[in-house]
């Protein structure tokens, strides 16, 4: 049901709804998700079943009756993250780039067109402010005079989530447009890099400003039951106590851990992982703890990948939490993967948010090979790692009420995590 004291927004391109939460614990209300894949819808409908779901492709909707058809009430900001694809640039397996002009981003523009909000939001990786077109031009500035043209004063804000009290590095650029031509600065950062190293007995000095060290990984995830591979369950008791403000917040009273379920690595992988240091990859470890090729015969594979299974440094914000974490990083003390829930608690997903679908799926490649098509969608993992944090999103939601005026009843402050 919607409350007129609330301001109202849409979520598109959703995922799993990270965007849209962020927005609800900043006193939105956000009645209408629009998300193609079936697994992140179910997620979504579980979590926040007054929100409507449809699970359709964005491009049905491309005219004003069919968009207004299903949105019966005037949004005041419009939110979402066209994927990044449509954006590429040319290289050597693509010679044709695809145009921006001809990509998802312009269906998020016709929503804009149709429904006029007071202001939208749209988010996308770092990389999009240097990729041009085969003209030439720069893709970021045919998105903000396609925006223009609609009427709407935009700006490009770089955020990084670990400055809003995310314990992650995580750089974004978020797309931001009003239709009062008023000039927005980034929203106000309550966590910093610089600080990190400070003596946390010397942080009473830090709260007069606001500003406290940027979380870590462990301060985000230190109190989730140890695990060993293979182990674990989609619903488990805590086995301890809160550590810290974070994870206090992370819990709310929820009784019940979700998706805290281990890969199951052989043993040769675990053993691999014996050898990875706090920084160091599968590219660092001595050859006989190498891969083997695909074939069987034991033979050691040529191929090494130094992105993937890096083990996290504990008392460091994380790397970035991508749609493949699950082969990105290893737990900073445990000799496997992280799980589903470490990396939703490294996005600030609260611990009552549960995943659906499948934990992890096989290669598109594979899926498509073996005719599997009902196993094609975004598992738990892909889902985290696609999701704008939360708190990232509460404070950009918490900002544009302030600077547009969005509604009259107050929101509560922006949370900022305290290190014991």
């Amino acid at each position: 049901m919607l409350r007129r004291e609330q301001p109202i927004a849409i979520d598109l391109f959703a995922g799993a709804g990270g965007f849209g939460l962020g927005f609800e614990m900043a006193n939105f209300s956000v009645p209408l998700s629009v998300e193609i894949d079936p697994w992140a819808c179910d997620t979504i409908r579980y979590n926040r079943p007054e929100t409507t779901v449809i699970q359709d492709d964005i491009r049905t909707f491309n005219t004003e009756s069919s968009i207004k058809e299903i949105c019966l009430f005037q949004p005041d900001v419009i939110i979402g993250g066209p994927p990044c694809q449509g954006f590429s640039v040319a290289g050597p397996a693509q010679k044709y780039p695809q145009d921006p002009r001809n990509s998802l981003f312009l269906n998020f523009a016709q929503w804009i067109s149709f429904l006029h909000p007071k202001a939208f939001i749209m988010e996308n990786v770092k990389g999009l402010l240097s990729r041009r077109n085969t003209e030439g031009e720069k893709v970021i500035d045919i998105i903000k005079e396609t925006f223009q043209d609609l009427g709407y004063f935009v700006e490009v804000w770089l955020l990084n989530a670990a400055e809003y009290g995310v314990p992650q590095i995580r750089e974004r650029i978020f797309i931001v447009g009003n239709r009062y031509g008023n000039k927005l600065d980034i929203p106000r950062k309550t966590h910093s890099l610089e600080l990190l190293q400070i003596n946390r007995y010397q942080l009473s000095v830090f709260e007069e400003t606001g500003i406290l060290p940027a979380l870590t990984l462990w301060d985000a995830i230190s109190d989730l039951p140890p695990l060993n591979a293979r182990e674990g369950k989609e619903e488990q008791p805590y086995l301890a106590a809160p550590q810290n403000d974070y994870q206090k917040w992370m819990r709310n009273e929820s009784e019940i851990l979700y998706n805290h379920v281990a890969m199951e690595h052989s043993q040769r992988l675990v053993e691999r992982f014996k050898q990875i240091k706090w920084g160091e990859s599968s590219a660092d470890v001595p050859k006989e703890h190498g891969a083997r090729r695909r074939s069987g015969n034991g033979e050691l594979s040529d191929k090494c990948y130094d992105q993937n299974n890096r083990r996290l440094n504990p008392y460091q914000p994380s790397h970035t939490i991508a749609a493949s974490f699950y082969a990105n990083f290893i737990h900073p003390f445990q000799h496997r993967n992280l799980t589903a829930r470490e990396g939703a608690r490294i996005q600030s997903f609260p611990d009552r948010y549960r995943f659906l679908g499948k934990k992890t799926v096989v290669s598109q490649k594979l899926l498509h090979r073996e005719k599997r098509f009902d196993e094609k969608f975004l598992c738990q993992y892909n889902q985290v790692g696609n999701a704008v944090p939360p708190l990232l999103a509460k404070a950009i939601a918490l900002h544009l009420q302030e600077k547009l005026n969005l509604c009259q009843q107050p929101a509560a402050g922006v949370y900022i995590a305290r290190r014991f």
